[in-house]
């Protein structure tokens, strides 16, 4: 039996395995579960910028700070930086322009070098911070300026070549700040980087979510939503994994609910501004989110994604549009996995009634579940209904025949992606091309 526990301002948790001391701000870890983890993480509204010069005057050596073009331009995030300068011995500012490819990368590598320094802090969203870890984890690695070979399995990351860095998330949805991957641009397709150690320090401010534009907030709230199910269903997850999700998910599903609810009310000139409530809910999910996502693995939503751009579509747009129909397709084949999302909609359908939820994860799903198991349709529904909303909301297209992707391309998308190894959650096995278009044709049908 595992305890989900929600505090005064409404944040689930799951004590034991992790819990926020609002004493200090500092996440506390239970780590021989979650060993992957960072080693320090604060969270708090307000507490960013004090504890990255704290971080930042302890460094003797030259830092370079990689900040995303949009968040530097914000007052929170130029305040932030100019800080650094004060704190640190040697520092030099690189601004990421929207991309994590090779030429960013490799400009990356240059200027660390060329300033000689040995730690690299990064600010900024999922684009940013897979930007910034590649660089990390790529300066010290002998030919780590070609990229490609990392990305391609000829080559891998020595850890113990690694920089040290430190996350600075400005975004809530991609868990970049905790995972050992970066997604890095390859071709008209996405690659990741693996075996990047985690980061020394995560700081995890909800202040610096705030100027962050409604499309934006949607759409990286459901990139999370999505991850957080997804780890659920992955193979990997542990029932102490799959707690922290949840309690992830339970987070997520709040924001999500009140952005729904924002919908319903009549435009002003000045747009929607969400509260800070909900932002510090958001990050703290997400926070929650990325943690487990390094413990586990992905599923069906997240393996049809790799050519998003070729379809003018962002990674958080069509994962939205995935979602439900990667679930539906891993949850039909594999009792396990319905046994799980029937979990997280009962825990859903409770949380009103029960606080703290307490959860059985005594039966062992791997081995298979009752195939009575009932299916978790009003989870679906509620899912595909609330992203509905928010992303006609943001003006953002609801299925893949809205966003102009033609049918034709869905036999295109199968291949490419079965190529690539597209797998379910549990087992963790390819899925078939048969699998894959089930799951395209419903989103596309949308």
């Amino acid at each position: 039996m595992i305890t989900l526990k929600q505090d005064q301002l409404g944040r689930w948790s799951v004590p034991g395995l992790i819990e926020l001391d609002p004493a200090t701000s500092q996440v506390s870890l239970e780590r021989s579960n979650f060993p992957a983890a960072a080693e320090q993480i604060f969270f708090g509204r307000g507490l960013g910028k004090k504890q990255v010069s704290a971080a930042i005057s302890k460094i003797p050596s030259g830092v370079l700070v990689m900040v995303g073009a949009s968040s530097s331009k914000t007052p929170s995030i130029q305040g932030l930086v100019a800080s650094i300068f004060q704190s640190a011995a040697k520092a030099h500012i690189f601004t990421v322009q929207g991309h994590a490819d090779h030429k960013t990368i490799r400009a990356g590598i240059e200027a660390l070098q060329h300033i000689q320094a040995d730690h690299v802090i990064v600010i900024g969203g999922g684009t940013t911070l897979d930007a910034g870890k590649a660089v990390a984890g790529l300066a010290r690695q002998e030919s780590g300026s070609a990229v490609a070979p990392f990305q391609t399995g000829e080559r891998t990351i020595d850890p113990d070549k690694a920089l040290p860095w430190i996350a600075v998330p400005t975004t809530s949805g991609t868990g970049s700040e905790s995972t050992n991957n970066a997604v890095v641009e390859f071709g008209e397709e996405k690659r990741s980087i693996r075996n990047i150690p985690p980061p020394s320090l995560i700081i995890a401010d909800p202040g610096f979510t705030d100027s962050l534009p409604l499309a934006s907030t949607i759409v990286s709230l459901v990139d999370a939503v999505a991850q957080s199910l997804e780890v659920i269903t992955h193979a990997k997850a542990t029932p102490e994994i799959q707690a922290v999700a949840l309690a992830a998910f339970l987070n997520l599903a709040q924001g999500l609910q009140a952005l729904v609810e924002y919908t319903k009310k009549p435009p002003t000139p000045a747009g929607i501004e969400i509260s800070t409530p909900i932002r510090d809910l958001l990050s703290w999910g997400s926070l929650l989110m990325g943690i487990a996502f390094a413990h586990a693995g992905l599923g069906l939503p997240h393996a049809l994604v790799h050519f998003c751009q070729k379809f003018n579509l962002s990674h958080g747009q069509m994962v939205g549009i995935l979602l439900v129909p990667g679930l539906e397709v891993q949850a039909l084949h594999d009792p396990a996995t319905a046994l799980r999302l029937a979990r997280v909609e009962q825990a859903l359908a409770s949380v009103e009634q029960e606080n703290p939820l307490t959860l059985d994860y005594g039966a062992d799903d791997d081995n298979g579940a009752d195939p009575l198991t009932p299916r978790a349709d009003q989870l679906f529904n509620w899912l595909e209904e609330a992203i509905r909303k928010v992303f006609v909301q943001a003006g953002l297209p609801t299925s893949l025949s809205q966003a102009k992707l033609g049918f034709a391309n869905l036999d295109w998308l199968v291949a490419k992606e079965h190529a690539l190894g597209a797998s379910f959650g549990i087992p963790k096995r390819q899925a078939t091309k048969d699998e894959l278009l089930a799951v395209l044709k419903q989103a596309w049908n949308r």
